[in-house]
């Protein structure tokens, strides 16, 4: 790399380029696009699944290893060059210009499922402002009886299965389009388009409601849900250690690729938004606090979200305790079940009661079942499923339970939202940086409406198996991929002391040994490990999917066939552009 692509010749003539209005208005965009709805489903799933109070040690390491150094990293480039990820890329070397198309690749892939995420909380937002909410009860057939496939699962369940997605059985049979996610996903391009528009000067000012509204929400539904009956059970189960998880190289993979999702390495939105900031603006201190806030908010939403969960549990344990207490009741008149054997398994509450084994095998001790708080807590709910399922299903709990309805899911839309605009500003910057001779809101109308005509293939009966495919498949690689050639760009190719003397430009001081060793050695070695660690992941099992059975309500391990297939290759197109160098 020649003399002549030092950064600093490049943030004169850049007088001319928008700005943000105000430090703040940066701050609550960048916070915005880092906190999403992985915090609020995505961690909490992977705290319970790695061994709870456990799973935080690795994760903190992994914020020092990769998080603070990359973050950091991507602040000041963008700040310094002043460009959208293609622009900074080819700068560095004319030959790096795969990484920021990549990035915009990464950002148009994901935006596009991210979108119809939203959408289904706008139905259920829309769907709140009744006096019964719909998912509380299971439709009837008539009288006496409910529709089946509720009875067999749950009201919540049925709602969220039936009534939103009407999901077919497996991926090849569902090619009909679900008019009703149909006209929410449109509703939510629609807002990202007047959100858009006008770029970072409309963007930015929707950032301060967008960022600030969750936190607000959160801390109510974190007061509501610690006073509930059951809290302190979902918050010591979460925080329970499992130390010997810490042994399992997954764990430490998912804690790395958790930070990435999180912060949003890789996507090119970092660059794209710090591209809007005065040069001499201290991007170390911005690094360090968007990345802290983002790793505090994660903890204090698992906390928030386990409370609630272990209210959950314990209600249902004890309606299985009330059931089980009928049942010996009956059986047994003079026995009567205390609280305190909530948690006792079948054979010690026979026990307990002195039946023997001709007794237990009447038939209605046979259908008790053994009630555990522990147990209802063990149930794995991940992703859409902890929001759309698990999550409403303890508000219908909640007095005044449509009030905490609406708040949840107008919680979820700020959060998405703000997510989104940060997503899709990476290539909005990318091709008004390129030269193209178009307006903001042309661009960004061309752009919403194309990626929702391809978003349609989202809101079939099948659709949420296509998205599934696309959150697990469409960026890990890729993501790290990028981050390992940018650490390694800078480094190596524009060389670290170059990079050195532009930070003390723009923050005032030479960046200490703890960064210069991360971008060095440490943080490339950590991307090189999670890579391969990946890429094992990948070719370890075979590709499977669950499918909805309505017949027993239940979900069935599915092989993916050639359509699901073909799927997942095109969620790693951005792979040959990054390794375009």
């Amino acid at each position: 790399c020649s003399d002549d692509s030092d950064m600093s010749n490049l943030s004169d003539d850049k007088d001319t380029r928008p700005a943000w209005d105000n430090k703040l208005q940066y701050l609550m965009a960048a916070l915005g696009f880092a906190v999403g709805l992985g915090n609020i489903w995505r961690f909490p799933y992977l705290c319970k699944k790695n061994g709870g109070g456990a799973f935080l040690i690795p994760y903190v390491i992994m914020l020092f290893v990769e998080g603070y150094p990359l973050y950091y990293l991507e602040l000041a480039v963008g700040q310094k060059i002043r460009k959208g990820t293609i622009g900074v890329w080819t700068h560095i070397h004319p030959m790096l210009g795969g990484v920021g198309i990549a990035s915009n690749v990464i950002s148009l892939l994901i935006g596009l499922y991210y979108n119809m995420i939203l959408g289904w909380a706008l139905f259920y937002f829309f769907n709140s402002f009744q006096a019964n909410l719909p998912w509380a009860t299971c439709p009837r057939i008539n009288a006496t009886h409910a529709i089946p496939e509720c009875e067999l699962s749950s009201p919540t369940n049925y709602f969220w299965y039936r009534d939103t997605l009407d999901i077919s059985h497996t991926i090849e049979d569902g090619g009909e389009q679900n008019w009703r996610m149909v006209v929410v996903l449109f509703v939510a391009w629609v807002i990202v388009f007047l959100g858009m528009n006008k770029g970072i000067k409309s963007s930015g000012k929707v950032m301060y409601f967008a960022t600030l509204f969750p936190y607000i929400v959160l801390i109510a539904f974190f007061i509501r849900g610690m006073t509930l009956d059951g809290a302190i059970d979902g918050v010591k189960y979460m925080f329970s250690p499992d130390v010997s998880r810490l042994k399992d190289a997954d764990v430490w993979r998912e804690a790395a690729t958790q930070i990435f999702f999180s912060l949003g390495l890789g996507y090119g939105s970092i660059i794209a938004y710090s591209s809007y900031n005065q040069p001499k603006n201290n991007c170390r201190k911005d690094a360090i606090f968007v990345a802290s806030a983002n790793c505090l908010t994660s903890i204090f939403a698992c906390v928030t979200v386990f409370s609630i969960l272990g209210f959950k549990a314990k209600t249902r344990a004890m309606d299985c305790f009330e059931s089980n207490k009928m049942l010996l009741l009956e059986q047994q008149p003079g026995n009567y079940l205390d609280e305190n054997l909530l948690n006792f398994t079948f054979k010690e509450i026979l026990f307990e009661f002195n039946l023997d084994d001709s007794q237990a095998s009447t038939e209605r001790l046979l259908r008790m079942v053994n009630c555990s708080i522990e147990s209802e807590l063990n149930t794995n709910v991940e992703g859409p499923g902890l929001a759309f399922i698990a999550f409403t299903e303890a508000i219908i709990k909640f007095p005044a339970a449509p009030f905490w309805s609406i708040l949840f899911f107008f919680m979820l839309l700020n959060i998405g939202m703000s997510s989104e605009f940060g997503i899709l500003q990476t290539v909005v910057t990318s091709v008004l940086d390129s030269g193209v001779k178009i307006s903001k809101t042309l661009l960004t109308a061309i752009m919403c409406s194309g990626m929702f005509v391809v978003g349609l293939l989202f809101s079939q009966r099948s659709g949420s198996y296509f998205l599934d495919i696309f959150d697990s498949y469409s960026a890990t690689l890729a993501l790290v991929t990028i981050a390992l050639f940018e650490v390694l760009a800078v480094s190596y190719i524009y060389k670290i002391s170059r990079f050195e003397k532009d930070l003390k430009e723009m923050v005032g001081v030479t960046p200490g040994y703890y960064w210069t060793i991360s971008w060095r050695f440490t943080c490339p070695l950590a991307l090189v490990i999670i890579l391969g660690a990946s890429l094992a992941g990948l070719f370890r099992k075979p590709l499977t999917y669950s499918g909805w059975n309505p017949a027993t309500a239940t979900k069935d391990k599915l092989l993916f066939p050639a359509v699901g297939s073909i799927t997942v290759t095109c969620c790693l197109l951005p792979l040959p552009f990054s390794l375009w160098v």
